[in-house]
């Protein structure tokens, strides 16, 4: 499956990180797939990953399991959006929401009622609480498993990624500065968090 994983610095600049997470051999591994600053109106921004959304380079195939003995079905996935921003804003989620993309939302702090009703998240299942500490541990532990090479952090359409990979070779086990480059940690390591540490399993 695909992550669209967006940091919003700004209501109106997004840094997005496409990740592609694949089982092989019962072991996780991601792939950068995509790395891109969007600057646009709200609305903008909203069409714009909505398209991206719907595009079929990102749309995945998968088996999905009856819990009734029925056979398997072959359907389409569409990559999930991740959502995350430096005032854990609500506006493009939101705004998301309203066109029925499939939207999770990450924040730094235990959100109040008010953040709850409107994301309709009262059961937790599409807002994560998630500090940078453990977002950290998630990317460095997929480092180190070899679940995320270091090919995700060089070339040429990589290169703004380059000071998080440094980072993570100097300072493996404590978060240090990426010199610059803090957006889009959190718009790579929101990705890999969700894929180690939310289960997902589609069944009809």
């Amino acid at each position: 499956m695909y992550y669209l994983n967006v940091y919003m610095e700004t209501p109106e600049k997004a840094h997005l990180v496409v990740v592609e997470k694949e089982y092989f051999s019962g072991r996780r591994k991601y792939h950068v797939a995509h790395v891109e600053i969007l600057e646009d109106s709200v609305s903008g921004l909203t069409s714009a990953l909505f398209e991206m959304r719907l595009a079929p380079e990102w749309i995945t195939t998968k088996t999905v399991f009856s819990q009734s003995g029925r056979p398997p079905r072959i359907k389409e996935e569409p990559p999930l959006i991740l959502l995350s921003s430096e005032d854990d804003g609500l506006h493009m989620a939101e705004a998301l929401r309203a066109r029925c993309a499939s939207v999770e939302v990450l924040v730094r702090r235990e959100p109040g009622d008010l953040f709850r009703k409107k994301l309709k998240a009262q059961a937790f299942d599409n807002c994560h609480v998630v500090n940078p500490g453990m977002l950290y541990k998630s990317l460095s532990s997929a480092v180190r498993k070899g679940r995320l090479g270091q090919d995700a952090f060089y070339g040429a359409s990589r290169a703004v990624l380059q000071p998080i990979g440094e980072a993570l070779a100097r300072s493996p086990e404590l978060m240090p500065s990426f010199n610059g480059a803090t957006p889009w940690f959190y718009a790579l390591a929101g990705a890999v968090w969700h894929g180690e540490t939310i289960r997902r399993i589609k069944r009809y």
